[in-house]
């Protein structure tokens, strides 16, 4: 959670063999109730936790690294995700080559709009156990996400070029989709005829090539202003090349801090989306803040007719930093 006010339970190791060792657990109780005639009622614990390794130095060419990897398991899960946060970067002066998934930064998933909380698709999503992406037993399934459109949590070659008052990330991906875990393969399916005769294979290539170019920068005090774009090409069952495109604004004025974000989005399967968000938060003191927003969500459908409904949600929180510990209330 990228707040000023909201943090996570950091454990920080000390160096061994160059080694570092840090950590958070995030719990949640959320509750949530259907006015739709059948709508059910859930509320439940949510958890995340995650372990972190990482280390860093100088080569002998004289150039800096940085090298780690992170262990993730959210509730439900019986193992630890191991393409989470995996990378290796070499750094000379102000620019950055990483090699890695899930960790290039300034992607779609940047978080321009101030909150004193999470993001609305991770309010929403995972109640208990039983959850599939943002899908819960409420039957609650948002149009919105943050991160739609980035290729960061396939693997790839990132490049971020800083430069005064803001920076460039270029980040390409061979295969989308490539997770580490299948490497973007391809998947086979064998069809033998009753009598044993024409045993034939058909195959359907996954994960073509993807990249995303994103520029966060300040050009006048108090004003932060990110931009970014992803191209994936389409597989063998996608019907177009799947685009993102994403504006948005941040302003900070003394204790008042608000922006906005739109983002438009291509998908493979020829519908579209765009979603707009407002928010605005104020810092009450120096450990707690509050923050109201929206977001609205509307598109088309692969026959380029709108959408039968509009998403909209209204959002209130309130942040309240202990230090290692950060709470937050959303409703």
């Amino acid at each position: 959670l990228t707040t000023a006010l909201i943090g996570t339970l950091s454990i920080l190791g000390t160096a061994q063999a160059e080694i570092k060792v840090g950590g958070h657990v995030k719990t949640a109780w959320k509750s949530f109730e259907g006015f739709a005639a059948g709508a059910r009622t859930n509320s439940g614990f949510s958890q995340e936790r995650q372990i972190d390794f990482s280390s860093e130095g100088t080569l002998n060419n004289g150039l800096k690294y940085a090298a780690g990897f992170s262990m993730e398991q959210d509730a439900g899960e019986t193992g630890f995700d191991g393409g989470e946060g995996n990378f290796v970067n070499v750094t000379s002066g102000n620019t950055t080559i990483e090699l890695g998934v899930d960790h290039a930064p300034l992607n779609g998933d940047f978080n321009i709009v101030p909150r004193a909380g999470a993001s609305m698709n991770d309010e929403i999503g995972a109640v208990g156990s039983s959850h599939t992406g943002n899908t819960t037993t409420f039957d609650t399934k948002m149009k919105y996400a943050q991160n739609l459109g980035t290729v960061k949590q396939s693997m790839g070659i990132a490049v971020q070029q800083k430069f005064t008052g803001g920076s460039v990330v270029v980040n390409f991906v061979p295969r989308s989709g490539d997770t580490l875990a299948s490497g973007g393969a391809q998947t086979t399916s064998n069809t033998v005829t009753p009598d044993g005769t024409g045993d034939t294979q058909v195959s359907a290539e996954t994960g073509k090539s993807a990249y995303e170019i994103s520029y966060f920068g300040q050009p006048v005090a108090g004003l932060d202003l990110f931009l970014n774009y992803a191209e994936v090409a389409k597989n063998t069952a996608d019907l177009q090349d799947a685009k993102t495109k994403g504006i948005g604004f941040a302003y900070t004025a003394g204790a008042v801090k608000f922006g906005a974000e739109l983002v438009r989005a291509d998908l493979a399967t020829n519908a579209e989306t765009e979603t707009r968000e407002y928010g605005i938060v104020y810092k009450i003191s120096d450990v707690m803040t509050a923050g109201i927003g929206r977001t609205e969500t509307e598109g088309k459908n692969a026959a380029g007719a709108d959408e039968a409904a509009k998403e909209k949600v209204n959002y209130l929180q309130v942040g309240y930093n202990l230090g290692a510990i950060g709470t937050q209330l959303s409703y």
